[in-house]
C-alpha cells in the first residue's frame, strides 16, 4: 500500500474543527462503529494538523498503538480492533513500513509520506457525513414540531373541562408523557387521534350552546374600585448577549463557536461543555454548575475561567487551578456575592491583562482611569480569590 496516498480535501470553509464537531455529533451510531472506534477516530482528528486537510496533501497519524492506548485510557488490543474496524466501515486506511513499524515524515509543516493511519477516505466522505448529519437534524426538527402540537392539542382538550374528553385524551396518550417517544409515526398517529378527539368535543359544545344569549351578558363591567396591589418585582433578565460574551472568549473558544454555526446560547452552552471537559473541569463540576446557575450562565463561567487560563506563565491573575476557580466562581455566583453579567458586560474584548512591571492598566496621562479597565482588575481580582480563597 502506497504511503502517500492524497485526498481531495475538505469543502471551501470547513476546517478540521468543522470535521471534528460533526463526527462527535454523529456519534458512534451516526457513524456506524462502535464507542472505542469512535473516541479513536476523534483521537486521530485532534493528533493531525489544519494543514493536512488542504486538498492535495496527506492526511496521517502514525503515533504507536501503546501511546494512543494510555491517552485514551484502553488496551493495545481494544486500539487495533477500533482500527479495523474503522478501515473496515471506510473510514482509514492502514498503512505499515517495510518492517512493519509506523513512522511518517512532515517537512515545512506538509507531510512527505507516513505510515500509519491514514485519514484520506474519512475527508473524502465528509459531504456524505454532512448529509446523515442534516437528515437528522430535519427528523429531530420534524419530531419537535410534532409534539409542539400535541401538546398544543392537549391544552385545548383540557381547557374543555369536559371529563370524557379527558379520559378518552389519556387513553390515547397513556400518562400524558410524549418526552420518551421518538417515533416519527407514533407520533403522527398520537396527533391524528387527539386531533379528532378535539373537533369531537368542539362539535359537542357547538350543540349544547345557546343561540340567544342573555341580557345580562351584555351589560358592560364598570370597574368602580382601584384594584392595583403591590407586585413582587421580577428579576432581571441577563442583559449579556452571546456576541458580547463570544467577544471575550479566547481564541480556541471562539473557533469551536464558529464550528457549531455561530454565536448563539446553544453553541456557548456546547462550546463551553466542551471546554470545561477538555481543561479537567469533569463533567461532574459543569453538571452541578448547570443545575445551580441554569446552563447559560455556567457557560459564561466556563469562558471567563477559559480566558484567565489562556493568560501569560508570569501574569499575576493568571489562573493557575482552572477547576478551583470555576468552583469559586459557581459558589459565588450562586451566593449572589458578585454580578457576573454586569462584569461581563463592562469587560473589554482583549483577554491579555497588562503584566506587573507594566504601568498601571486604565490610567490615562491626565491621571484619569477607564471604567473598562478598572472592570478588567476588577473581573481578574475576582477570579484570583475565587482559586484561592482564603
Amino acid at each position: 500500500m502506497s504511503t502517500t496516498l492524497t485526498h481531495r480535501g475538505l469543502p471551501l470553509g470547513i476546517s478540521r474543527l468543522h470535521l471534528l464537531s460533526l463526527v462527535e455529533d454523529l456519534g458512534k451510531r451516526g457513524i456506524g462503529v462502535s464507542s472505542s472506534a469512535a473516541r479513536l477516530l476523534e483521537h486521530l482528528i485532534w493528533r493531525s494538523r489544519d494543514g493536512d486537510y488542504d486538498g492535495g496533501r496527506i492526511c496521517a497519524v502514525w503515533e504507536r498503538v501503546c501511546r494512543t492506548a494510555d491517552d485514551l485510557g484502553l488496551s493495545s488490543r481494544a486500539i487495533n480492533q477500533a482500527e479495523r474496524e474503522l478501515e473496515a466501515k471506510g473510514f482509514v486506511i492502514r498503512t505499515t513500513g517495510g518492517n512493519g513499524a509506523r513512522s511518517g515524515s512532515r517537512t515545512d509543516g506538509q507531510i512527505r509520506w507516513a505510515a500509519g493511519i491514514n485519514l484520506a477516505p474519512l475527508i473524502n466522505r465528509y459531504a456524505e457525513l454532512k448529509a446523515v448529519w442534516d437528515a437528522r437534524c430535519l427528523q429531530q426538527q420534524a419530531i419537535a414540531e410534532c409534539k409542539a402540537e400535541i401538546r398544543r392539542l392537549r391544552r385545548l382538550i383540557r381547557a374543555g373541562g369536559e371529563a370524557s374528553g379527558l379520559a378518552r385524551a389519556e387513553e390515547i396518550l397513556p400518562d400524558g408523557r410524549i418526552a420518551p417517544i421518538n417515533r416519527m409515526d407514533r407520533l403522527e398517529t398520537i396527533r391524528g387521534q387527539l386531533a379528532e378527539l378535539l373537533a369531537d368535543i368542539s362539535i359537542d359544545a357547538r350543540a349544547t350552546e345557546s343561540s340567544d344569549p342573555s341580557e345580562e351578558n351584555d351589560r358592560r363591567i364598570i370597574q368602580d374600585r382601584d384594584s392595583s396591589r403591590p407586585c413582587r418585582p421580577r428579576a432581571a433578565e441577563p442583559s449579556i448577549t452571546p456576541a458580547t460574551a463570544l467577544d471575550l472568549a479566547s481564541n480556541d473558544y471562539r473557533a469551536i463557536v464558529r464550528s457549531l454555526g455561530g454565536a448563539s446560547w446553544p453553541n456557548l452552552i456546547e462550546a463551553s461543555h466542551r471546554t470545561a471537559l477538555g481543561s479537567g473541569l469533569g463533567q461532574r463540576s459543569w453538571g452541578q454548575a448547570c443545575a445551580t446557575l441554569g446552563r447559560e450562565r455556567a457557560a459564561l463561567c466556563v469562558l471567563v475561567v477559559d480566558r484567565n487560563a489562556r493568560l501569560r506563565q508570569d501574569h499575576r491573575y493568571r489562573a493557575e487551578h482552572p477547576a478551583k476557580c470555576f468552583s469559586g466562581m459557581v459558589r459565588r455566583a450562586a451566593s449572589r456575592s458578585f454580578n457576573l453579567h454586569g462584569l461581563l458586560k463592562a469587560c473589554p474584548p482583549d483577554p491579555e491583562a497588562p503584566s506587573a512591571d507594566a504601568p498601571p492598566h486604565g490610567v490615562m496621562s491626565d491621571g484619569s482611569s477607564t471604567i473598562a479597565s478598572l472592570t478588567t482588575a476588577l473581573l481578574s481580582r475576582t477570579l484570583s480569590l475565587m482559586e484561592n480563597p482564603a
